[in-house]
């Protein structure tokens, strides 16, 4: 047992180091939290290996402190990789196409398409920024994430778009001229 509980021990510690230096990808939750959450982890494990009896040398390793619940490891590298994304999202032709047809749809369209949503993640990104909120920056480190939801949405609105029905001069396939009642609109 002491085996076992040695190796989960290790690996708690590894993984507080690891928070610590690099951080982690909990969306949401600070790194802060989740090192603490790992801090508690490992006293619940020195606690099982002191009732069994079993004192490895990793046992009597000093206990991780409690580190602020907001503290964000890499926080000058978020930062720079958020304003990066931010100009990489506001340049990207599938982004610009959204900001600029969202007028061309009624509300169902907009709905049905979220482009509220994809469009409000630019929106959201520059707001994180500004307020420096390192836990929200560091979800658009990578902005491909972002980018296929401008790709998937441009499509979905491309689709909406495309499938309007159009006017046509035709009546049994015939050209019509002369005066137009409103009758001879026919939809395709």
């Amino acid at each position: 047992m002491s085996k076992t509980l040695d190796k989960q021990l290790k690996e708690r510690y590894a993984r507080w180091e690891h928070l610590c230096k690099y951080g982690g990808q909990d969306p949401n939750w600070p790194d802060g939290c989740n090192m603490n959450l790992v801090r508690n982890h490992i006293i619940f494990t020195k606690e099982k290996m002191k009732e069994a009896g079993e004192f490895t040398e990793t046992y009597y390793r000093e206990l991780p402190p409690e580190v602020d619940p907001e503290y964000m490891a890499r926080a000058e590298e978020i930062r720079i990789n958020a304003r990066k994304s931010l100009e990489i999202y506001n340049k990207h032709p599938d982004y610009l196409y959204l900001v600029d047809v969202i007028k061309d749809l009624n509300k169902k369209q907009i709905n049905d398409t979220s482009i509220n949503y994809v469009i409000g993640y630019v929106r959201g990104l520059a707001m994180f920024i500004e307020k420096d909120l390192l836990l929200d920056m560091r979800r658009h480190e990578d902005p491909e994430r972002y980018i296929e939801s401008f790709t998937s949405c441009r499509k979905a609105v491309e689709k909406i778009l495309g499938e309007k029905p159009r006017l046509v001069f035709y009546k049994d396939k015939k050209q019509l001229e002369g005066q137009l009642s409103i009758t001879d609109f026919l939809t395709v």
